[in-house]
């Protein structure tokens, strides 16, 4: 008896039974093989832009309302407040720091008190004691070319915070003789130094260089140049010289001149070793 035997292909599996898995693709060492191609790029679907949303309609807001004018607190008078006003102090404020200037650099109003320097100023003076000439001070370089019979000036000894019009009656080497209340008879001015005295006959009623001696040159702020009221005049220190007749008669500039010695010692600046 005899047995038939499959062939051996019928224990053979066929390769369409079997499923394996596919073995992952090996790494390309292409740089390009990574990058989308052409035909990729035709085949890729991009997605499309979205619309925005859009906002809910909204009403516009209402306006604020109007601030209230602000009030001061301590309300300005009303002449401060016109137009007026504020117009000419717009003009008037610059000239306040230039007039103070020009009267401490330039020139400067004084009022003449006490009879001092009468009669050549305050010539009412002895009748109705009350009147007072009113000058102007020139302070523009006060202590160039000072002479002899010039009226200047200066801050009292008395009172620095006031001002004293005095003659200038000797300069420096000049020899003075004095009268009271000075202790000595005489006086030699010193270097940069003026003596000075008032017009009155009366040495009680000037208080001078006899009471506090000579005074230097650098106190001057400024000479008279010029009587405004009341009666204009200019002041010409020459008539004290005796150049005029009215020098004479209202300056009584003969004699202060009897008690100077003009010149008398040659006088120098001091050494300062």
């Amino acid at each position: 008896m005899s047995s038939k035997l499959p062939p051996p292909s019928a224990y053979t599996p066929s390769p369409k039974n079997i499923s394996e898995p596919a073995p992952p693709p090996l790494p390309s060492s292409d740089p390009s093989a990574a990058q989308p191609t052409y035909f990729s790029l035709l085949t890729t679907s991009t997605p499309e832009p979205q619309p925005h949303p859009q906002k809910p309609h909204s009403t516009p807001a209402a306006a604020p309302p109007p601030k209230a004018p602000r009030t001061r607190r301590f309300p300005l008078p009303r002449i401060f407040q016109h137009r007026t006003f504020r117009f000419c102090a717009a003009f008037i404020a610059p000239l306040v720091p230039i007039g103070y200037l020009f009267s401490e650099h330039v020139a400067q109003i004084m009022w003449v008190s006490g009879p001092s320097m009468t009669p050549y100023l305050n010539e009412d003076y002895g009748e109705a004691h009350q009147k007072k000439d009113i000058v102007v001070v020139n302070r523009w370089k006060p202590t160039d070319g000072l002479r002899r019979g010039m009226v200047v000036a200066f801050p009292s000894p008395r009172d620095p915070s006031t001002l004293a019009i005095k003659r200038i009656l000797a300069l420096p080497g000049d020899k003075v003789s004095t009268r009271s209340p000075c202790p000595k008879p005489t006086q030699i001015v010193p270097w940069n130094h003026v003596w000075v005295e008032g017009d009155a006959d009366d040495a009680r009623f000037s208080l001078d260089s006899n009471s506090y001696g000579p005074i230097s040159m650098s106190l001057i702020t400024g000479r008279v140049s010029c009587v405004l009221w009341p009666r204009w005049r200019m002041l010409k220190w020459e008539d004290w010289e005796g150049e005029g007749e009215e020098g004479r008669r209202r300056m009584r500039g003969e004699k202060q001149r009897r008690r100077v010695e003009m010149d008398a010692v040659k006088v120098g600046e001091p050494y300062h070793g």
